[in-house]
């Protein structure tokens, strides 16, 4: 009975320390504040697609449309397989190989053209790419701030 009580105990206590190292993995080590500004700073005139995308064996299809995003304007569905993008056979492609053809595009210009396959047919989709506004960067630091910091807001943004 004893032994089955030790055993019982280290069960609970390996789980519990398992637990708080998996909230600690969400934890973010950096001040709340200083976190908020380096947000802010990173994304300030980045452009953005609005897209969530789930990689496929093989493949990329996406997974949700960012409403009023620049992929929700041209027409991007939930579902749709990227076929190509901008002349980039996306077939076998990974999200690390489609996130590499965004930065090319970014250093470039604007203009995305993507040929997609959405219920067996293809469908080419343009899209120009445009920068974070500041309602989208400050939504991006609350989440963030809610998720790794436990704080209830974001700190307000002191740039003019």
């Amino acid at each position: 009975m004893r032994s089955r009580f030790i055993v019982f105990s280290a069960l609970v206590v390996s789980l519990v320390a398992f637990g708080i190292a998996a909230d600690d993995a969400k934890k973010c080590n950096t001040p709340p504040d200083q976190c908020a500004r380096q947000i802010r700073q990173m994304l300030a005139g980045r452009l953005y697609l609005g897209v969530e995308l789930a990689e496929l064996a093989p493949g990329i299809i996406v997974k949700s449309v960012v409403p009023d995003s620049p992929a929700e304007h041209g027409d991007m569905k939930p579902g749709d397989k990227l076929v190509a993008v901008n002349g980039h056979r996306t077939t076998e492609a990974s999200i690390k190989d489609f996130k590499q053809i965004l930065d090319e595009v970014g250093r470039t210009h604007r203009h995305l053209w993507m040929l997609v396959q959405r219920r067996g047919a293809f469908k080419k989709i343009d899209v120009m790419m445009e920068p974070y506004s500041k309602v989208q960067i400050e939504r991006i630091v609350t989440q963030h701030l809610s998720e790794a910091h436990s704080v209830a807001s974001a700190p307000p943004d002191s740039r003019p």
